[in-house]
């Protein structure tokens, strides 16, 4: 029914060596958003409701692999990104067993999980790590292969092949369901196949694809319902998941600078790949009219799409939803020129395009492992601090910002940070209110009010408040700041905010 190949040398050897690539960044320090999911999941751990006591307009996808993750590793750097490699090692043993048969030479096969796995992890810093759009790449894609199965075969092994398909479209939609648009494309095409290629009677192969898709789409889909039904969190979550991403677009201006920088940094570190993967789409799509291409062209292209519909948030790490195409299509096109590439006369020649190949890469590489080194590893807490600080340099002002609040004779209870939740991560404190400060300028009218209830109610021991969120508060709900300045004094100051402290 399914066809997988065996793990080869060659194969074992570059998954060593993902594993290598992948242990350099254990130490990486969190970004932002990456302790807002690290303190969402310890919040979830201590018997919070995700929505109801911890919000964020992301769907819970992230925040489960986070929960798990800390639950078997510990809710911290190393933690995460162990997991997180353990995660990438599986998906690039998966790469490797499923797509044998999608190139001509044994040896380029095997350096699929290097072109993917291995550039997600050398091109991406602490900004990128395990985010959604990296993460989401691996049921993404083992949707896509096993819809492209399908093409082959018919009655039961289909059925079970569209059935699980089905199901990992589910888990995408978990964590972003923005991305349905890429699934529906996957399942319009074998339909498409079917009626315009094949043949086939619309009425009867629609039943047969779309029936077993839909049920293993609900499946997981019907599992959080479920749950957040059996906690009397159906409503937020509803509004969160429908209403208010239609708000936050309708009352946002599309960002080109935003779309400018992630764009250059795409390109920075996958133009060698994007160039190579077009030479896959020549040859593969307009010569050999290769299904599994045009699927792979397919989640490049709308998921291009998808990144520039996000208006509001054009970050970089966006651009990692196409990480798996680009280094498929980019090992497809070596795969076509390796042969040319061998009856090359000059070493030099050879030494020169392999060189500029990499290029990108291994300055990425090179600066990475070499901060490790001159900091012994970061095998201690010392070590680790320090070796995270080149990557964070705020990371030194966050820790002194914190200090005092692991001092003794400090107020205990939870905190709330209009700012980066780094702050949260490092102190060790948790949220006083459902609503994050971390991305003010996304509020809706509504939901400033009830931030004002939330900090009335649970008078957080301190408050820290960063310069540009007290301008946005200012702007958006300035009840806010006068219940602080009736409430607290300014404890202290700093280059980044304040820190109040309760009269």
């Amino acid at each position: 029914m399914i066809n997988l190949s065996k793990i080869s040398k060659i194969d074992f050897l570059v998954l060593i060596s993902v594993v290598i690539i992948g242990l350099i960044h254990l130490p990486f320090p969190f970004s932002g958003d990456q302790a807002l999911f690290t303190t969402g999941a310890l919040e979830m751990q201590q018997g919070k409701v995700l929505y109801r006591d911890f919000w964020d307009l992301k769907q819970p996808g992230i925040y489960y692999f986070y929960f798990l993750a800390g639950n078997l590793f510990g809710f911290n750097e190393i933690g995460i990104h162990i997991f997180e490699l353990i995660y990438m090692v599986f998906f690039s043993i998966i790469l490797q067993l499923t797509l044998k048969t999608y190139f001509q030479h044994r040896i380029i096969a095997s350096l699929v999980p290097l072109l993917t796995v291995g550039v997600y992890y050398i091109s991406s810093y602490h900004r990128q790590f395990t985010q959604v759009e990296g993460l989401v790449g691996f049921p993404l894609f083992i949707c896509l292969w096993l819809t492209y199965q399908s093409f082959n075969h018919e009655g039961k092994p289909r059925f079970i092949q569209l059935l699980i398909s089905g199901f990992m479209g589910g888990i995408v939609l978990i964590f972003k369901l923005i991305f349905l648009p890429i699934l529906l494309a996957f399942w319009l095409t074998i339909l498409l196949h079917s009626v315009l290629i094949k043949h086939q009677k619309f009425q009867k192969i629609f039943i047969e694809i779309c029936l077993p898709i839909f049920l293993g789409l609900i499946f997981p889909i019907l599992i959080v319902v479920s749950y957040f039904s059996g906690v009397n969190s159906l409503s937020i979550v509803y509004k969160t998941f429908f209403v208010y991403p239609r708000q936050v677009v309708a009352d946002g201006t599309f960002n080109i600078s935003k779309l400018v920088f992630g764009t250059a940094w795409f390109l920075k570190n996958f133009v060698t790949l994007v160039l190579i993967a077009t030479v896959a789409v020549n040859v593969s799509l307009r010569q050999g009219k290769n299904l599994l291409t045009l699927l792979l062209v397919v989640w490049f292209v709308l998921g291009l799409g998808m990144i520039v519909l996000q208006t509001r948030s054009l970050w970089s790490y966006h651009y990692l939803l196409l990480f798996v195409p680009t280094g498929i299509l980019a090992t497809k096109g070596l795969d076509i020129l390796w042969q040319p590439f061998k009856e090359l006369s000059s070493r030099r020649i050879k030494f020169l395009v392999s060189f500029l190949f990499l290029l990108p890469l291994l300055l990425n590489f090179q600066f990475k492992s070499v901060a490790l080194v001159k900091n012994n590893f970061a095998l201690t807490e010392d070590t680790r601090f320090k070796y995270q600080t080149v990557f964070r340099e705020d990371y030194t002002l966050l820790r002194s910002e914190i200090g005092f609040l692991s001092q003794p004779g400090n107020l205990p209870g939870e905190i709330f940070v209009a700012g980066d939740p780094s702050i949260y991560y490092l102190s060790g404190r948790t949220q006083a209110t459902s609503l994050n400060g971390w991305s003010l300028e996304l509020f809706l009218s509504e939901q400033w009010p009830q931030l004002l209830q939330e900090l009335d109610l649970s008078k957080p021991p301190y408050i820290f408040i960063s310069d540009n969120d007290e301008s946005r508060i200012k702007e958006g709900f300035p009840k806010i700041l006068e219940l602080i300045e009736k409430r607290y004094h300014i404890l202290s100051k700093s280059n980044d905010g304040i820190w109040y402290i309760l009269n």
